[in-house]
Parts: C-alpha cells; sequence; structure tokens
C-alpha cells in the first residue's frame, strides 16, 4: 500500500507540480497598438478593478488638418500623433480602474476647438482633459506644465481644475521624472468652454532635442499616460 501512495505522488507532482505558475501582470495589458510592440517589463502596479459611474472625457489635441507643433529633428514626429497615441493609452488605464470614457476624437481628423466643448458638455463628464505637447523658440525650454482656466464668474470649477491639474502634475512627475514647470492658468478654449473642471497638459517640448528622444520612446509615453490616470483618479478619489 505504502508503494502505491508514493507512485501516486510521484505522478501527482510530475503533472500538477510542473505546471507553470501564474503570476499577475504588473502591468496593463491591452495598450495601444503602435506601444505594443516595443513594451517591456517597467513595473508599474494596476490598481484593483473598481465599479465607477464617472465620466471622463479625453481630448487628443490637434488633428486632421491640424497638426499642432513637430519635432525639429528627423525624422519628424507630429504632435497630433503623439497626443492621439497618448489619450488612447490614458484611456485604457482610466477603463481598467472602472471609469468610463469619451473622447473628443479617435483617429487622425480635424475637431473644431468649439465642438469639442459643446461634446463634452452635452454629456455632462465628471472632468474634461487635453493633452498636448509644448513648443518654444528657445530649444533649451523643457518640462511638463498643466493649465488650467482661471475666472472669478465660476470660482468653484476654477478651483476643481485646479486640484486636478495639481494632482495629475504630481504623479506625472512622479513617473517620468521630468522636469515641473508647474500648474499655469491659460485661456485656451477647450478648457474655457467647458463647463465641468477640466485641464490641459503639456507632456513635454518637442522642440528640445533631448526631451523628444523620450518623447518618442513608447515607454516614456507609457508612463506619461500612466501618471495622467492615476492623477485623475486620485483627484476623483
Amino acid at each position: 500500500m505504502k508503494q502505491w501512495i508514493a507512485l501516486f505522488f510521484m505522478i501527482l507532482c510530475a503533472t500538477g507540480c510542473a505546471a507553470p505558475i501564474q503570476r499577475q501582470q504588473s502591468f496593463p495589458s491591452r495598450i495601444v497598438a503602435p506601444l505594443q510592440r516595443k513594451m517591456s517589463s517597467t513595473p508599474i502596479v494596476t490598481p484593483p478593478l473598481k465599479i465607477s459611474n464617472q465620466l471622463i472625457v479625453i481630448d487628443a489635441g490637434h488633428g486632421g488638418e491640424d497638426d499642432g507643433t513637430s519635432s525639429l529633428s528627423t525624422p519628424r514626429y507630429k504632435e497630433k500623433s503623439l497626443t492621439l497615441m497618448t489619450s488612447k493609452l490614458l484611456k485604457t488605464y482610466l477603463q481598467q480602474m472602472g471609469y468610463q470614457v469619451k473622447m473628443t476624437r479617435t483617429e487622425d481628423v480635424f475637431v473644431a476647438l468649439d465642438k469639442r466643448a459643446i461634446f463634452a458638455n452635452a454629456i455632462n463628464p465628471a472632468l474634461f482633459v487635453s493633452v498636448h505637447y509644448n513648443s518654444a523658440p528657445s530649444t533649451d525650454a523643457s518640462g511638463i506644465e498643466i493649465y488650467y482656466y482661471k475666472t472669478d464668474e465660476d470660482e468653484t470649477r476654477a478651483q476643481s481644475s485646479r486640484k486636478l491639474a495639481e494632482a495629475v502634475l504630481k504623479r506625472v512627475i512622479q513617473n517620468t521624472e521630468a522636469k515641473s514647470r508647474g500648474v499655469r492658468h491659460g485661456n485656451f478654449a477647450v478648457i474655457r468652454e467647458t463647463k465641468v473642471p477640466a485641464i490641459l497638459i503639456e507632456g513635454g517640448f518637442m522642440t528640445n532635442q533631448e526631451e523628444m528622444v523620450k518623447i518618442k520612446d513608447p515607454e516614456y509615453i507609457k508612463k506619461l499616460a500612466w501618471g495622467m490616470a492615476q492623477g485623475i483618479a486620485d483627484y476623483l478619489k
């Protein structure tokens, strides 16, 4: 009998113990196609999924005939492509957190600034986030800055927008280790005309050669988008 028991455990170990252990992924697996080919093991932990009725509008800056800014070095990277890639990745992360997400554009098309705000106001989201990349006459300018619209007509929305900007900037800088240019107020149509807390993120200067090396790296965009998602989640808590 002891021999049969020993044989049973030998067979069990040979079949069951040899099975690979399934490890939980440390980074969201559903990545937009241009980034998926270059993913690495960057250790970013996904928060637990949660059920939320909160709706977020993501605005990928520029598009279609409006290229936005572009890199100075070749190959030329266009802002409109980078904002769309970043926004799609941000959408993926927020959805994995349990939020509902709508985008003002999902492909390379032109959407007028007033229509972006009208779209957001019509569906009454919890907040509005516009994603951009920066440029400057000086090639030395670098870093990340976030804008909100400051107005005395709606101080509550202005204060909420500032808090959202601060939460997102904190997380983005933590993830990317980029230079922080702070939270600023700006008179941009997409954040001025929206009726909910709204921010415009400038994710770095495409006119700075050193910073552009980072921006065109899918791993960096991944960290940038993940920081945005974390900051949004912090604010909504």
